[in-house]
């Protein structure tokens, strides 16, 4: 397979000025030469890395099919390593799904999914961390996303990977040294000797570690879910955090009956703002299904703002919603370590129609969830919109920009490894207190090491590229 030449279009679905088919692997050029078309009737591989105008042909019955700059790239310098053709066409989808299929009907195979990509880390090109970082890249929905995308693409992240691996092998070394050549008289080095080199390695990983909740929540971002009753300003609140009309807004109650989803910019912060129907009993099937879904949308949320109309006293319904809220597993304030937790996700308290006679009095709401911010807004006049975003950005502890030199694990999968890592150099350093044998403190070395190795791919089995890889799009 990974001696196949593959080819797939590279440029997203959908009408554009440009399209891109891309092709890889050691019979690329000899794929695609009979296929171009150029003036004067060149047919020798033009210049590596310049683009190259003519014609894609069908060599079977001679039809012009578009008019395009081809670039021929030879190996190694290129994404794959592989020789690589990249033929830029016109970007109706029409157009480049008959290039691909001269491409196909020449031999190649249709790559999978993140294939090109895979091959760029197999050939030694990309780590897997920077592999993992183009995908980042391409889905980035704030500045500060994507410069951390762009850290981790540039290596920044494997490197500080790889110096707490480097360090984590150097004790493993001197442990080994001491056990497979006893009769070379290598010393046998002491606790106070490993503790320190230990620790080195364990403060290195932590450090990572320390932003993997900010990281997560500039690569995921935040899901907040606007709750009230009916009629308290939930899609004018959306509406105004979007500085858009995104929602239908009317002084009729219920006008809100599904949800609706979208995406602000929180200082840097992808907010994932989700418009619910009030949480109201109602006999309408319609309404009901919606109320279900202003529900799901709250169990989901790392964060609640729960809209009260300040121009009218607390009513029954309210108390329900509220009630509701508590049982899901919300509290009041709560800081970023907690954001995960099914126990102590915040909510935010909002009066709005701060514009309006206010009969709402803050202490009430402050009685009804101690510990919870409590904010003044109007979406008219645009009062306490900024005080709302601040405090929603300091809940999460992330009310500064990510400066340039930060690092930060935004994966999962790699927060899990190093987690991992942290308890085998635990267990490990344990083992010198209880003065085992140094075999035991190497297997948790080695552990430890392992377990690094997965950030970079080093170690990565094939079922996690695997898994990895197909979540790529098809021609990445």
């Amino acid at each position: 397979m990974q001696n196949d030449t593959i080819a797939a279009i590279a440029t997203p679905p959908g009408v554009g000025g440009i399209g891109m088919v891309r092709i890889s692997g050691t019979d690329a050029f000899e794929m695609a030469l009979p296929l171009l078309r150029r003036p004067g009737g060149h047919s020798d591989v033009p210049p590596s890395h310049q683009l190259t105008y003519g014609h894609i042909v069908d060599p079977t019955t001679q039809e012009v099919l578009d008019e395009v700059l081809v670039a021929f790239m030879r190996a190694p310098h290129t994404y794959t390593r592989e020789d690589v053709v990249e033929i830029q066409g016109h970007g109706g989808p029409l157009v480049l799904q008959r290039i691909l299929r001269v491409v196909l009907a020449q031999g190649v195979r249709m790559a999978n999914p993140g294939e090109f990509t895979l091959r760029a880390f197999l050939n030694g090109r990309l780590d897997l961390a920077q592999a993992e970082a183009v995908m980042d890249l391409i889905g980035s929905q704030t500045e500060a996303g994507l410069r951390l995308a762009m850290q981790q693409l540039q290596g920044k992240l494997s490197t500080q990977v790889q110096e707490a691996r480097h360090a984590v092998l150097g004790v493993i070394a001197r442990i080994e040294a001491s056990i497979d050549f006893p009769e070379e008289e290598v010393p046998i080095p002491q606790p106070d000797e490993l503790r320190p080199l230990i620790t080195e390695a364990l403060q290195q990983i932590e450090s990572l570690l320390a932003g993997a909740q900010q990281g997560r929540l500039y690569r995921q971002g935040l899901r907040t879910a606007i709750i009230g009753r009916p009629n308290v300003g939930k899609s004018s609140l959306l509406n105004a955090l979007l500085r858009s009309e995104r929602a239908i807004v009317t002084p009729i109650a219920g006008t809100t009956r599904d949800t609706v989803e979208e995406v602000a910019n929180l200082r840097g912060i992808p907010l994932h703002l989700i418009d619910t129907a009030g949480i109201t009993p109602t006999a309408d099937p319609v309404e009901q299904i919606g109320v279900q879904r202003s529900r799901a949308a709250a169990e989901s949320a790392d964060v609640v703002l729960f809209v009260f109309d300040g121009a009218e006293t607390l009513t029954e319904m309210d108390q329900r919603v509220s009630d509701e809220l508590q049982v899901m597993g919300f509290g009041g304030q709560a800081g970023s370590e907690n954001l995960s937790s099914k126990h102590k996700r915040p909510v935010v308290l909002v009066m709005n129609k701060a514009d309006c006679p206010q009969r709402l009095e803050i202490d009430e709401l402050q009685r009804m969830w101690p510990g919870a911010a409590v904010l003044k807004t109007s979406t008219l006049t645009g009062q306490g919109l900024l005080e709302l975003e601040a405090t929603i950005a300091d809940l999460v502890q992330a009310g500064k920009i990510v400066q340039s030199d930060s690092v930060l694990i935004t994966s999962a999968r790699h927060q899990e490894a190093l987690r991992r890592a942290t308890e085998h150099l635990r267990a490990a350093f344990d083992s010198l207190e209880q003065a085992l044998p140094l075999d035991f403190v190497s297997i948790d070395l080695r552990a430890a090491y392992e377990a690094l190795g997965e950030v970079t791919g080093e170690t990565a089995s094939e079922d996690l590229l695997d898994r990895i890889f197909s979540e790529f799009c098809i021609g990445k």
